[in-house]
């Protein structure tokens, strides 16, 4: 039986991995640094959670033993670079053939940090010993969740700096099955596949999606980008130059980008924005209701 050993599966995509792979009847082994977190993460699901930090390279060494392949994600940071690369080494060294490794639609284009560090790791694990997929999504359909906002006149709005720009976002759900179409295969791509949805998508096709699939009103609002910017650097500081240079290339048009990538490895059409919407109604609602509460 092919096991999997996968990372972030308390993440955005980890988990969507996970499901794919059990669906396909594959072995998955979740790495998790708190193993309440993984068993809330994989519920429903016939995984088997080990402990494991990736600054603890031992744990990742006895983690991977025994797996035919890897889907190796590791949260932004400082560190990102040195973890996933010695994460890798070691699933090498423990006979891993496979590592699919989410980058980013900016890899070797942008100069973000994100995108930097995505380009770094990819130059170094295309220099191992092992077969390789660098899946790179282009913006994740759950970002817009966040951008949800209750106005002065108590409307719903969706709210970002994008004017009439569009994205070619991707649902977390295409990028699972496409991780496990790859690591259930037989050939790596040895090279790096776009993930995008199936169109580009405007704001007022994603304010209509959402309000449609939660019987509400739900009104985009194209804010000014410095006062958007500045509320960023107050929630996320660290990041909030990058998350606002984003919709600035929504709005400029750099973000448009539609690949055939998805089908070409899953045989399946991505999701559309309202296919989304309608798989993810509770989250929207919650989403709305964190927003009505802030508003208040």
């Amino acid at each position: 039986m092919v096991t999997v050993l996968v990372t972030g599966v308390t993440g955005k995509t980890g988990r969507r991995v996970a499901e794919s792979l059990v669906s396909r009847g594959v072995g998955v082994r979740a790495l998790v640094r708190d193993i309440e977190r993984g068993k809330m993460a994989t519920l429903g699901m016939a995984v088997e959670l080990v402990l494991g930090d990736f600054d603890q390279p031992d744990t990742i060494s006895a983690a991977v033993e025994g797996c035919d392949g890897m889907y190796l994600v590791v949260a932004d940071g400082k560190d990102q670079v040195r973890q996933e690369v010695e994460a890798a080494k070691l699933a090498v060294a423990a006979g891993v053939e496979h590592i699919v490794k989410l980058s980013s639609s900016d890899a070797e284009f942008r100069r973000s940090y994100w995108a930097v560090a995505h380009n770094d790791i990819e130059l170094e694990i295309a220099q191992v010993d092992v077969g390789y997929s660098f899946l790179r999504p282009n913006y994740f359909m759950e970002g817009f969740l966040d951008q949800f906002k209750v106005d002065s006149e108590g409307r719903l709005t969706l709210q970002v700096p994008t004017g009439d720009g569009v994205i070619g976002a991707i649902d977390t759900f295409d990028i699972g099955e496409t991780a496990a179409a790859l690591l259930t295969g037989k050939t790596p791509l040895n090279g790096a596949a776009l993930l995008t949805g199936p169109e580009n998508i405007s704001m007022n096709r994603v304010a209509d999606a959402f309000g449609q699939a939660v019987g509400q009103s739900i009104t985009y609002v194209d804010v000014n980008a410095a006062e958007y910017r500045s509320e960023l650097e107050i929630k996320h500081s660290a990041s909030a130059g990058d998350i606002a240079d984003i919709y600035e290339e929504v709005r400029s048009g750099t973000a448009e980008m539609v690949s055939s990538d998805v089908r070409r490895i899953t045989g399946n059409e991505p999701r559309t924005i309202e296919q989304f919407a309608q798989a993810n109604v509770e989250s929207i609602r919650s989403a709305i209701e964190l927003a009505t509460a802030s508003s208040g």
